[in-house]
């Protein structure tokens, strides 16, 4: 309604409707859509805690208040620092051995073969096994829950990536060669185009999985962070901090989503646009 509201109104001033005036109509129905999709969780929470006792499901506002009432403290800050730190390190390891994997068992018959299996034991073995085995491992330390939280990611990562170099055009590759461009141009101006939408969406499935994952083993095995303290809290039987601390984070990863994520997007994409 808002769009057909905004071309009716570029139609009745004699202008001629670009393509800059159809993005931002879009843009606004997003926006529009985004907000009915926050209300409406919003209202299923408050529902929810209509229904169940506050000690099981507090409300909204509480958890809100809650929330800044941690914020005007460090140590919720410290600790999301630590949890930061702990999701950078395992999307590094786990995103540079999917590259590796996704590369070579797209561009290698032999290694497709060969990590196959590898691949299919990765994704079948729960986490919480690879986790407390990393753990008995190396000990319950920074390295073991960081590479426990990067391990499960791994083999989805790589799919995922091996998929995308194997859909590259082959027709445009030889239509490269034909003009005889070099390796370097190449992969630079035919290969990365085509599989930039594919990294982008690796990096951020990537980034939601192992933020999960270091919660997870922070919960398991460590004695700072996010998950340790929703772990803290939950022993406590205090569902509005364990609620509040969770919602910290989330404000995180949706600045991350939206401010880092979305501005390289834009930035990588803005061909698109011209």
């Amino acid at each position: 309604m808002a769009i057909t509201t905004f071309f009716s109104s570029v139609a009745a001033s004699g202008r001629e409707l670009t393509l800059s005036d159809i993005i931002n109509a879009e843009q606004t129905r997003n926006t529009a859509i985004s907000l009915l999709s926050v209300l409406a969780l919003v209202g299923i929470w408050q529902v929810g805690a209509w229904s169940l006792p506050s000690s099981v499901l507090p409300a909204p506002t509480t958890v809100v208040q809650a929330l800044a009432a941690n914020l005007a403290k460090p140590d919720i800050w410290i600790d999301i620092g630590i949890t930061l730190s702990r999701i950078a390190a395992a999307f590094l390891i786990s995103m540079c051995v999917a590259l590796v994997l996704g590369f070579s068992m797209a561009l290698s018959k032999t290694a497709g073969v060969f990590f196959h299996v590898w691949i299919v034991c990765g994704i079948t073995v729960p986490a919480l096994v690879t986790i407390l085995t990393l753990y008995m491992i190396i000990g319950l330390n920074d390295t073991a829950a960081v590479i426990g939280a990067a391990a499960p990611v791994i083999p989805v990562l790589a799919i995922n990536i091996r998929e995308g170099v194997k859909g590259i055009d082959p027709r445009l590759l030889g239509m490269a060669q034909a003009f005889r461009a070099k390796r370097r141009q190449q992969f630079a101006s035919v290969m990365v185009p085509q599989i930039a939408p594919m990294l982008l969406a690796s990096t951020r499935f990537g980034i939601g999985l192992i933020w999960k994952m270091v919660l997870f083993v922070e919960l398991l095995g460590r004695g700072s962070g996010v998950g340790y303290r929703i772990e803290f809290f939950y022993q406590m039987f205090n569902m509005t901090e364990v609620l509040a601390y969770a919602l910290s984070f989330v404000f995180v990863m949706l600045f991350i989503e939206v401010a880092i994520l979305g501005t390289i997007e834009r930035r990588i994409f803005r061909w698109k646009k011209q």
